[in-house]
């Protein structure tokens, strides 16, 4: 079960996962990438929160609660009219299952590797992370 956070909550964690993104300098790279995927999934879900005015998941409408429980990039980015902004490119893991934006962050936290380790994969998929960071940082 999901620990309840409100639209403060993501907000101060977007910031906060952001700011050390930008400033990181030193440690793993897949650590990195965690703190992206987190930094862009509450700033999403800040997004939706603040565009349906509403300060907790309990106020949200069933819809909306579903999509605030998600990890999903893609279902959080629908959710703000944004999903065809971006694109996420599934590729293979080292174990020969597809990745794509509902499990890019069990990647991260696994440390499974790209399939032939081609970190290609990876810099695509933080790139699109990356441009949305920064269109979140404008709007949140």
């Amino acid at each position: 079960m999901a620990l309840s956070a409100n639209k403060r909550n993501y907000k101060k964690a977007f910031t906060t996962h952001a700011n050390s993104y930008d400033k990181w300098n030193i440690g793993s790279d897949y650590s990195r990438r965690l703190l992206l995927c987190y930094c862009v999934e509450c700033g999403l879900k800040c997004l939706i929160m603040q565009t349906d005015n509403i300060n907790t998941v309990s106020q949200a409408n069933e819809e909306t609660a579903k999509v605030l429980h998600s990890h999903d990039f893609r279902t959080l980015l629908s959710k703000v009219k944004q999903a065809g902004n971006y694109k996420f490119k599934q590729f293979p893991t080292e174990y020969g299952e597809n990745v794509g934006s509902s499990d890019y962050h069990q990647l991260c936290r696994y440390l499974i590797a790209p399939a032939n380790r081609k970190i290609t994969y990876l810099k695509e998929f933080d790139n699109t992370l990356i441009q949305i960071k920064e269109w979140l940082k404008e709007v949140v």
